[in-house]
């Protein structure tokens, strides 16, 4: 995975979200959107996390920009 990029990845039949950091750190969260539970999927253009079931969108590191989810993604 290259820096400033994100994927979904399946770790102990849990669906894990990886964001790779500018300096190669790797930061772990729920792949699971908190509004209706659907899985999150990278968008590269955007560089956010987006729920393909109701829009949600999440930052990089899984805070809430648009609803209608209400809670982050959680951080593993």
């Amino acid at each position: 995975m290259q820096t400033d990029e994100g994927r979904v990845i399946e770790q102990n039949g849990a669906k894990i979200a990886v964001y790779k950091d500018n300096d190669g750190k790797e930061h772990f969260l729920s792949a699971i959107c908190t509004h209706n539970k659907c899985t999150v999927a990278w968008n590269n253009i955007d560089k956010t996390w987006d729920c393909p079931c109701h829009g949600s969108r999440f930052d990089k590191m899984g805070k809430v920009i648009l609803g209608p989810a209400i809670a982050d993604l959680e951080k593993k």
